[in-house]
């Protein structure tokens, strides 16, 4: 930029004097970054600092080759100009620096958990029902939410826990029967995320009554397990996350219900019989 003096003189006319700023020199650490990219192709937003526990994110120094560090999690290199983190298995703040070229970045991350379960009917299944018995059965999809980052590198299983009951299942074989020999401690992996729902899990969940006939005549009753849901990164020490309630309701007329984390059914005691 140019600026203008004026001078002063006795003698003759004032004159206009050029002169000039000092040119700016810009410190070559200015440059000094590190770029982020997700290896999960969704979310879409790949260069986002918030992750879900597990995730691996590929970073890469501006300034060539570096030596890393992390507070948390793995690194696949101690040097290089890209490596890649694998977020922890907790949730937490990760700060990732790199060192070169006399110079040197950080990045921080923000790590968290699932923070819960949405499951819905799985598409192309029907009810399951036996005519003339009370039962009611749905076979859904699983997801786990928030859908903002991705858990596509961990595993969850459900855990087990002891059937609560009221009215009409009192008593019966229902009567504080155990989740864990009906599909607990069964270890799946978890795909990419849906936008809006989460995470897709490779697995499907059935939730059935089974035969709920224990003698006429019927009554109002409910039946709820409150199972404990967990995850692991890398077969590691599992932390539960979740408490999803798999529920049925049967009324006086044998009609009944079922319900598990936003999937839903219900099957009237004469409707026809039907399968998944």
């Amino acid at each position: 930029m140019t600026t203008w003096k004026t001078v002063a003189s006795s003698s003759t006319t004032p004159k206009e004097v050029k002169t000039r700023t000092p040119a700016q020199v810009s410190s070559p650490c200015s440059r000094a970054s590190i770029t982020i990219r997700a290896q999960a192709v969704r979310p879409a937003k790949r260069d986002r600092t918030t992750v879900g526990v597990g995730e691996q994110i590929d970073l890469t120094y501006s300034l060539g080759s570096a030596a890393w560090t992390t507070t948390k999690g793995t690194l696949t290199s101690p040097n290089g100009q890209m490596v890649t983190l694998q977020a922890p298995d907790r949730a937490g703040s990760v700060t990732v620096t790199a060192t070169g070229g006399g110079c040197s970045s950080t990045v921080t991350f923000t790590v968290i958990e699932p923070s819960g379960v949405l499951m819905q009917r799985a598409p192309g299944t029907n009810l399951a029902h036996t005519q003339g018995i009370p039962s009611v059965g749905v076979r859904t999809e699983i997801f786990l939410q928030p859908d903002t980052v991705s858990f596509q590198f961990i595993e969850i299983s459900e855990d087990d826990c002891p059937g609560l009951v009221t009215g009409y299942f009192v008593g019966t074989p229902l009567d504080g029967v155990r989740h864990g020999t009906h599909g607990a401690g069964t270890w799946v992996i978890v795909g990419s995320p849906v936008a809006g729902k989460g995470s897709k899990v490779i697995a499907n969940d059935t939730a059935y009554t089974g035969y709920c006939n224990f003698g006429t005549p019927y009554s109002a009753g409910t039946f709820d397990w409150p199972i404990p849901w967990k995850f692991r990164l890398n077969g590691g020490a599992d932390k539960v996350f979740a408490t999803v309630h798999q529920r049925f309701t049967i009324n006086a007329a044998g009609d009944m219900t079922v319900s598990k984390a936003g999937a839903n059914g219900a099957a009237q005691l004469n409707d026809p019989t039907s399968t998944y």
